[in-house]
């Protein structure tokens, strides 16, 4: 169907619609889409209609519609509000005027009245409540599922930050811990390297302490040695060779002509006493020889 026998059957349509008063002057505009596509206008003034193959500016609805869907509402085989609530065509703007003027083409006061086209004016409006209740079920929702899955996302990249968070301080924690050990060692080790130094110190003035008291001790036994020689201290004479007739030396008399004996060489033989019928016996020395004295000649 061409565009222009479309605005021809709507006009013939409508011209029979006369007598109805929908509130004053009211105008819709209608794109029809597909086979014989273009815009038109159906004006309502003291219950006339009149329809036009123009565009009309200053409307009170846009309709925007396939030519089939169109047709088969002229012709009465779909009513205007069940090809809406099935979403055969589309209205921008007042959505009441533009449906009372679909629903009122070819019909006149005595066949139908204008409650009916109320009527039907309130089911569709009540079925575009629907729709449109549920377009906003609809879009309340998707927009709880979005909800839902931002704020999963969100709580998993909190898991996410915390449990890295959570290791970087295990890792920190874990190197503190370390240092803190080299650190405690490093201090024993020091510790025990001074402990042994002062040990080692003590052990070198208790052992040189020994010495100075050994040496003291050495000091005072050579003394010792160096001071006269009594009685007590001359060699036992065996008494098988000792002379009978030996005289006794007087206490602390050195005598004259005994020759001095070095330090650790062995004495010279004594002169043979004159009246001894054998020679003097051998003397053994001590580590620091004394000299013997020499016996009288009495």
């Amino acid at each position: 169907m061409t565009y222009e026998k479309i605005v021809e059957k709507l006009q013939k349509a409508y011209a029979k619609s006369e007598g109805w008063d929908i509130g004053g002057h009211k105008a819709i505009q209608i794109n029809v889409s597909g086979e014989g596509e273009g815009a038109l206008y159906i004006e309502v003034s003291e219950g006339k209609f009149n329809v036009q193959p123009y565009e009309y500016y200053d409307r009170d609805a846009l309709v925007t519609i396939s030519s089939n869907v169109l047709m088969d509402i002229i012709d009465g085989k779909e009513e205007p509000a069940d090809a809406y609530g099935a979403q055969k065509y589309s209205v921008s703007g007042d959505f009441e005027t533009a449906n009372k003027i679909l629903a009122l083409r070819t019909v006149s006061p005595v066949k139908k009245t204008v409650k009916k086209a109320a009527d039907d004016a309130k089911k569709t409006t009540k079925k575009v409540a629907k729709k449109a209740a549920d377009e906003t079920k609809k879009v309340a929702k998707k927009a709880t599922e979005e909800t839902k899955k931002a704020a999963k996302k969100a709580t998993e990249e909190t898991k996410k930050v915390a449990k890295k968070a959570t290791e970087e301080t295990k890792k920190v924690a874990k190197k503190a811990a370390e240092d803190t050990k080299k650190v405690a060692k490093k201090a024993a080790d020091k510790t025990k390297k001074a402990a042994t130094t002062a040990v080692k110190a003590a052990k070198e003035g208790a052992n040189a302490a020994v010495k100075v008291v050994k040496e003291e001790k050495a000091a005072e036994k050579k003394a010792e040695e160096k001071k006269p020689v009594e009685k007590k201290a001359e060699p036992v004479v065996k008494k098988e060779e000792a002379p009978k007739a030996a005289p006794e030396a007087k206490k602390e008399e050195a005598p004259k002509a005994a020759p001095e004996v070095k330090k650790e060489e062995a004495p010279k033989a004594a002169a043979p006493a004159p009246a001894a019928p054998a020679a003097a016996p051998e003397v053994k020395p001590y580590k620091k020889p004394v000299a013997i004295k020499p016996a009288d000649n009495k």
